[in-house]
């Protein structure tokens, strides 16, 4: 069985926008297209989730961290798309004021904290969403948790009679 063309499209624009996001980590942190690529990533990956929940009953029973990180992938994804908060933080650097002994840490792109966010538009409140998103995202760096959704998408490509296969 051949992967249909949506799955493809969605598979790749998802790959595209991680790759996208590792280059604007390396050398020099841009936040702006961190987010955008991250966001980008987001939409993608919820994309071909939705969409194979619809298409392959078998993919919708599957448990596991994988459809727990989607989830919580979609409830940011869902907040920064209705709501346009900032959902992914600097972190580490040089920062003001100086204390010593100084210590400097890397600057990384994390997820912002769920508390950080402003309230939820009612019609958009995710309770479940949001308390993934506390467990398996909040405060990780944002290309770890992408790469772990990376897997989870590869995992499912690989399993039998899977549309992604």
């Amino acid at each position: 069985m051949s992967t249909p063309p949506l799955y493809r499209l969605a598979l790749t624009a998802f790959q595209d926008a991680r790759a996208r996001l590792d280059e604007s980590l390396d050398p020099v942190i841009d936040s702006g297209r961190a987010l955008v690529s991250a966001m980008e990533a987001a939409f993608w990956a919820n994309a071909l989730d939705l969409r194979l929940r619809d298409d392959d009953p078998s993919y919708k029973g599957l448990n596991g961290d994988g459809p727990d990180l989607i989830r919580a992938l979609r409830f940011v994804r869902n907040r920064a798309a209705h709501q346009l908060p900032l959902v992914v933080e600097t972190t580490g650097g040089i920062r003001a004021p100086l204390a010593f002994p100084l210590t400097v840490e890397p600057l990384v792109i994390r997820w912002v904290s769920a508390a950080s966010l402003p309230p939820a538009d009612e019609r958009y409140e995710d309770p479940k969403g949001e308390a993934l998103y506390v467990k398996r995202m909040e405060g990780r760096e944002v290309s770890g948790v992408l790469k772990d959704v990376g897997r989870w998408l590869s995992t499912e490509q690989s399993r039998p009679g899977s549309l992604l296969n």
